[in-house]
């Protein structure tokens, strides 16, 4: 299996054209194996995701890496998650412990996708992590970035971050 990862701003993966013709670029490149899925981690109460519109124009298989709210509430992240600090301060994104709790799930769900090129779109935030944890698992990843400005990631310890109900 072959892995493609895009991080990007989530801002871009509704209706922003630069992206959609990146994703279109890449749906019609050939790949040593051929494109079956599209994954990425996209709030769905938003709307309909350009990736989504792409997969479905293709006939490849979509879906959402990210967690439910009730996942991460079972696993015991979800109050973390919510109170991210800097949320929506520009050219900042701050990576908490949960973020790699979070991201396990991406890899495991990518690593059980169909025989062939998986392409998936994930946060700049959760990037590097992601791509790791897929080579890790000695997956061949090849990955690209989409961004208008590159953000500082600021690390912060369970102990920093702040407590949020949830």
């Amino acid at each position: 299996m072959n892995l493609f990862v895009i991080g990007t701003d989530h801002t871009v993966q509704q209706a922003e054209k630069g992206f959609e013709g990146l994703l279109r670029g890449l749906i019609e490149r050939e790949f040593f194996e051929p494109l079956k899925a599209i994954a990425e981690e996209y709030a769905d109460n938003i709307g309909t995701s350009i990736c989504q519109r792409l997969a479905g124009e293709r006939g490849l298989l979509w879906y959402n890496l990210d967690m439910t709210s009730e996942e991460k509430r079972a696993v015991g992240i979800l109050a973390e998650q919510l109170g991210r600090p800097m949320m929506f301060q520009e050219s900042v994104a701050v990576r908490l412990p949960s973020d790699d709790v979070r991201e396990d799930p991406w890899a495991k769900k990518l690593s059980s996708s169909a025989p062939g090129t998986t392409l998936a779109v994930c946060g700049y935030l959760h990037f590097e992590s992601l791509v790791q944890k897929l080579r890790a698992a000695g997956h061949i990843v090849d990955k690209r970035v989409y961004l208008e400005t590159v953000p500082e990631i600021r690390a912060i310890s369970s102990l920093d971050s702040p407590s949020v109900p949830g």
